[in-house]
């Protein structure tokens, strides 16, 4: 004893319906499962960023300081030659010294702050990767449910016209 058409149509529909379900839930849970992976890069893009920035603040305060231990040989020497420090030629050395090494410590900063910005810009392509692959997951869960109902109608009307025929 064999199934009847019209129950093999139910099964094949059936069958349709569910594999869609389970494709959808698929392309949904990736989507989460994407979403959730760029988040966590965006989160550590932000870290390295702050880190960029803390670590620029360190160096340009050593190159600071190393400036000023410089500026305090410099003055040393001058006292040591009998040259008065704090005026003329010695003290327009000290004065282009001090503009050096701040210029040295600024680029230091800047330096620390561009790899900090392209840090953020990572974080903000990261998130913006995340909403992509979420709303992807939703359209392909969405791809298949409609694909899966257009199986299972196509089943149907296969049936109803094969069974209007006898």
């Amino acid at each position: 004893m064999g199934l009847e058409a019209g129950t093999i149509a139910i099964i094949s529909a059936a069958t349709a319906l569910a594999g869609s379900g389970v494709a959808a839930y698929s392309s949904y849970q990736q989507g989460k499962a994407q979403e959730r992976l760029s988040d966590y890069n965006a989160a550590l893009a932000q870290q390295e960023a702050a880190t960029a920035e803390r670590d620029a603040k360190v160096l340009a305060n050593r190159q600071r300081e190393e400036n000023d231990r410089l500026m305090a040989r410099q003055r040393a020497l001058f006292a040591k030659s009998g040259v008065v420090g704090t005026t003329g030629t010695p003290l327009l050395v000290q004065a282009d010294q001090a503009v050096q090494g701040e210029m040295a410590a600024m680029d230091v900063e800047r330096t620390g702050n561009i790899e900090a910005g392209r840090y953020r810009q990572q974080a903000v392509l990261d998130r913006m990767q995340g909403k992509s692959a979420r709303r992807a997951g939703l359209l392909g869960a969405g791809s298949s449910l409609l694909g899966g109902i257009s199986q299972a109608a196509g089943v149907g009307a296969s049936y109803r016209l094969n069974s209007s025929g006898k």
